[in-house]
């Protein structure tokens, strides 16, 4: 009995709880068991995921000297936009930071002049101005603003609005309403600034005792807040809830439990969707459905913070540990798919994703190294795709593989890929490099070959590939007969 196995186009991303397996089996055939940096946006081809470049221009390089978290994800002007982390308020275009006056504070950005201790956290443009919020020493918060212009006011939220007074020590995103007022987590609080009165309350919102704010979106006239019940951290069970509040009443409409932690919340074509671990850490990535939390994907690495989620051609990114993911299908004609794309330059520590100028741009921070914010560009050679396991067994006869053909676009120079069968014992039963070097301009690579096998699973490597001319591999078909 003849058999064929054909792995097309890539598109079925990461199959169910992949990462639970070494060998997993359970899926489609185009699905993915591992991968590692691969970009399937395209629904054409599987190709190498993308490489990274700083954002400096000529020795601006060491403009980065603090881990940069909150990136405000659009731009504010053309080609400019801003960041915060340490001490630091940074002006980004979509190639360089900005180290010229009033950004030229010892070869980066401004420095944040309040008690020496500032951990930046979030920006926000409301009413013509920048805010930035960030904690210091003594376990309280502080919102700075600058006027777009030239003046900076560090401790405003201590010393100016009405109501002033100092923000708890927390995670600090802003949130502009439609209602024209700017929301800012803060502890079990959301704080409030209405810029009409420059009236400021950090308490506007007052949530169960115990609880910090995670996150918090605007969404179809309401303030959507992601909390949890507790701050510890780790294997530590604990859960989270969304609250819904109009943003001006005393107390919240409704509340959504969410089963476990919650990282980040996100909004996508009026739909709310929610990072969170369960109570078996598992990474899960679900959706306000009513008062549900509907699942979509489970992915592994970690749990995104506000600052680490944003979207790239139709897909929603996010970072979990240094891996950046992306989920979505990038069409409505499309399936939907969960692929790994990327890796933060440092994978110690990892700051800030965001996309102002249609290229992502993610922030790193290694101890021995240093500082970086890089964006997304080129390819990366560190890339690896593996199939599921193809059971070829039937009937108690013997299995050969018999012929493997590969269709791709055509080589050009710096084109490679390696292309392997691995069993489940971990034995190679065939390995090749598909190289221009090797073949020149093809586009089909076919072999006939003579292996016995139980099983097997194809695996696609881009080590000896090219930064800089990505090979992008159409489908694989594998041919075999009982015997």
């Amino acid at each position: 009995m003849d058999w064929k196995i054909t792995i097309n186009n890539f598109q079925g991303g990461f199959a169910p709880a992949w990462y639970k397996e070494t060998y997993p089996s359970y899926g489609n055939a185009n699905q993915a068991g591992a991968m590692s940096n691969c970009d399937i946006t395209n629904p054409g081809y599987l190709t190498q995921g993308s490489g990274l470049a700083a954002l400096t221009a000529g020795t601006e390089a060491a403009a980065v000297t603090t881990t940069i978290k909150g990136i405000l994800d659009m731009a504010v002007t053309a080609d400019a936009t801003y960041a915060t982390g340490g001490n630091k308020l940074y002006k980004l275009s979509s190639t360089a930071l900005t180290v010229t006056s009033p950004f030229d504070y010892s070869n980066g950005g401004h420095q944040i002049n309040h008690d020496g201790s500032e951990l930046g956290e979030d920006v926000a443009l409301y009413q013509g101005k920048l805010y930035y919020s960030y904690n210091q020493a003594g376990a309280i918060g502080c919102i700075g603003t600058y006027d777009l212009a030239t003046t900076f006011d560090d401790d405003w939220s201590q010393q100016v609005p009405t109501g002033k007074a100092d923000l708890q020590s927390a995670p600090h995103q802003m949130c502009v309403g439609l209602n024209d007022r700017l929301y800012i987590a803060n502890g079990r609080y959301i704080a409030d600034y209405i810029g009409s009165t420059t009236t400021l309350g950090t308490t506007a919102l007052d949530l169960p005792t115990g609880t910090t704010v995670q996150s918090i979106k605007w969404m179809n006239d309401r303030l959507w807040i992601g909390a949890n019940n507790s701050s510890l951290t780790g294997s530590n069970k604990i859960k989270g809830s969304i609250y819904i509040w109009d943003g001006s009443a005393e107390s919240w409409e409704a509340e959504i439990p969410v089963g476990g932690r919650i990282g980040a919340l996100y909004v996508k074509n009026g739909v709310l969707f929610v990072f969170y671990q369960d109570v078996s850490n598992n990474y899960k990535l679900g959706y306000v459905n009513g008062s549900n939390i509907t699942d979509v994907t489970n992915f592994s690495g970690g749990l995104p913070d506000y600052y680490q989620v944003t979207e790239y051609k139709d897909f929603i990114l996010w970072t979990a540990g240094a891996n950046v993911y992306a989920f979505g299908s990038g069409d409505k004609d499309l399936p939907i798919r969960l692929f790994q794309i990327a890796t933060a330059k440092y994978t110690t520590t990892v700051g800030g994703l965001s996309c102002p100028f249609g290229t992502p741009m993610i922030a790193s921070h290694n101890a021995t190294t240093g500082y970086e914010l890089d964006k997304f560009s080129g390819y990366t050679v560190s890339s690896y795709w593996k199939s599921l396991m193809f059971d070829v067994t039937m009937d108690n006869k013997l299995h050969v593989i018999n012929k493997v053909i590969v269709n791709f676009e055509k080589l050009v120079a710096g084109n490679s890929f390696t292309l392997s069968l691995i069993n489940n014992k971990g034995t190679t039963l065939y390995t090749n490099e598909i190289s221009y070097t090797k073949y020149g301009e093809i586009s089909t690579y076919y072999t006939q070959v003579v292996l016995n096998s139980e099983n097997f699973r194809v695996e696609i490597d881009y080590t000896n590939g090219s930064v800089s001319a990505n090979t992008k591999i159409k489908n694989v078909k594998i041919y075999g007969k009982s015997v």
